[in-house]
C-alpha cells in the first residue's frame, strides 16, 4: 500500500513466512517483490540476538530501498526501487 502512494518500503520476513509472503505479494500484484528474509523463530529471542538477527538483514534491506552498505543512494542510482 505504500509503494503504491510512492513511499519506499523494506519488508523482512522470516524464512517460514516466505511462501505466505510470496503469496500475498502477487495477490497484491507485486509478483516480483522483493523482501529481506531472517531466521525463524524471532519471537524467543533477547533484545541483543534481536539485533544481531537486524544487523544480518541489514545489507538486503539497503539494497532493497536501492542505497549502498552506508546508507547513500548509489552514484548514478535513479530510482532504487521498483513498483507494481
Amino acid at each position: 500500500m505504500f509503494e503504491r502512494k510512492g513511499l519506499q518500503t523494506a519488508t523482512i520476513l522470516t524464512d517460514t513466512f516466505r511462501r505466505p509472503g510470496d503469496a500475498m505479494a502477487r495477490v497484491q500484484g507485486f509478483t516480483d517483490f522483493r523482501y529481506a528474509v531472517m531466521t525463524h523463530p524471532i519471537s524467543s529471542l533477547d533484545p541483543e540476538q534481536i539485533r544481531a538477527r537486524a544487523h544480518e538483514a541489514l545489507p538486503e534491506v539497503l539494497s532493497i530501498l536501492g542505497l549502498d552498505q552506508d546508507g547513500r543512494e548509489p552514484i548514478g542510482a535513479a530510482d532504487g526501487y521498483r513498483r507494481a
